[in-house]
């Protein structure tokens, strides 16, 4: 909000100038020209911004190891996802937030359904940092590969089990010694089917058991549109916390068992 805040500002600033500078005119053209000139200057600064985020995060060597995660990156992906969510026209909405114990760690898992997703917790929820397991492939993403990397998010090689496992190792030793909450989207990969859900991977349970962490059960609805009607419609995106499962519920229940509960309780929200 801050940097669509400045962005306005600075719009607002830039259109007042050259229209002092192009000097003075008939009363309709003047009318007609300061919000030409503020939209040109919004679209001016909205462009500077995204080189901005570009240059920097196109330079980042993804190839040599994170010893120290950036906390400032994690802070401007948190920035860029909100605005993009209000240039976007993007509106999202939370419930039951308040179930969430926001001072400590907590597993985050949630449906899939669109590449949307992961902003809705990371805007919501904004002051909580929320690292994001994520595949592989959002390495060549630009921007949000180089963001990621040097943040320090997980990436998991679902197609290689011994590498997977080696990740859900170093993504507990992060909570632990970051006190930093993980989020994951258990079902894998986004949910393009008619079906709610997708089969949930088990493994991803393990991170929670393995950190004594709550497992926040959360449900995003409607993001599957918002990158349809983007900027030219607005999109009504929801954000809901099902339930806050505590350690000592689940410390006797196998990942297969836990998966099999969050799976029960995200299908019965998302079939109503």
């Amino acid at each position: 909000m801050l940097i669509w805040i400045l962005i306005l500002l600075l719009s607002a600033g830039t259109a007042a100038g050259l229209s002092f500078v192009f000097g003075p005119c008939e009363t309709w053209w003047f009318i007609v020209r300061i919000p030409l000139l503020f939209l040109a200057a919004y679209v001016f600064w909205l462009l500077m911004y995204a080189l901005f985020v570009f240059v920097p995060t196109s330079l980042i060597n993804k190839k040599k190891p994170v010893t120290r995660p950036h906390h400032g990156f994690r802070r401007l992906m948190a920035e860029t996802m909100e605005l993009i969510m209000i240039v976007g026209r993007i509106r999202a909405h939370g419930e039951g937030l308040e179930r969430i114990d926001r001072k400590k760690p907590f597993l985050l898992v949630a449906n899939h359904r669109s590449m949307i997703d992961p902003f809705l917790p990371l805007t919501l929820l904004k002051g909580t940092e929320i690292l994001f397991v994520c595949k592989p492939e959002v390495l060549n993403m630009p921007v949000a590969g180089g963001i990621a990397y040097i943040s320090g998010f997980p990436f998991i090689d679902r197609q290689n089990n011994r590498e997977a496992l080696k990740t859900i190792f170093r993504t507990v030793d992060t909570i632990k010694e970051e006190q930093v909450s993980v989020a994951i989207f258990p079902e894998g990969t986004r949910n393009k089917t008619g079906d709610p859900l997708l089969p949930l991977h088990a493994g991803s349970f393990a991170i929670a058991k393995r950190a004594n962490v709550p497992i926040v059960v959360a449900v995003n609805r409607n993001t599957e549109h918002a990158l349809k009607h983007f900027i030219w419609r607005r999109t009504d995106v929801s954000f809901k916390v099902l339930d806050v499962i505590e350690p000592e519920q689940f410390a006797s229940l196998s990942t297969q068992d836990l998966a099999e509960r969050v799976r029960k309780e995200l299908e019965a929200e998302l079939t109503r």
